[in-house]
């Protein structure tokens, strides 16, 4: 596992840290969260491209659909 550094001002880490206290979480949980949702978005829209490219877009929509659901869920 590597560490990603990410350097804020004062008032961003103060929002950071209350929304992590907000959920429950801890800050670097949020980030995980975070990034966990990003790389599903874009592997989900990635997938609906291929689907639309072979002719079944409402199969693309519906997959894409589900895995924003999946990911929701994961996140909470």
């Amino acid at each position: 596992m590597k560490t990603i550094p990410y350097r804020c001002d004062d008032s961003r880490h103060k929002a950071l840290v209350g929304a992590a206290r907000s959920t429950g979480t801890s800050v670097q949980r949020l980030f995980d969260n975070f990034v966990t949702h990003v790389i599903a978005e874009r592997q989900a829209e990635a997938r609906f491209l291929v689907r639309q490219k072979r002719g079944n877009p409402a199969r693309g929509r519906k997959l894409l659909a589900e895995i924003r659901r999946r990911v929701a869920r994961a996140t909470k």
